[in-house]
């Protein structure tokens, strides 16, 4: 699995595929201040992303890889402000 959940965030992994999407969203409805750990995640799928977009959660790390993060960043950060 690429997302590990625990009660204040939920890290994702690698590749987060459509496979996890459902989960995600049901954790995010579940826990409505969990954080969202980007540390280890290496690319997402659209759908994943857009959950995260329409979420507005803390990111509490975000990707080592600066082109993948240079292409969520923008996306994700104004829903910190927010």
């Amino acid at each position: 699995m690429a997302i590990d959940y625990s009660e204040e965030r939920a890290v994702l992994k690698s590749l987060v595929t459509i496979q996890e999407v459902d989960d995600l969203q049901e954790w995010l409805i579940a826990h409505p201040q969990g954080e969202i750990d980007l540390g280890e995640c290496e690319h997402m799928h659209t759908a994943a992303l857009q959950t995260l977009t329409s979420a507005r959660r803390m990111i509490s790390a975000w990707p080592s890889d600066t082109s993948f993060r240079g292409w969520i960043e923008p996306l994700l950060v104004k829903q910190e402000a927010q």
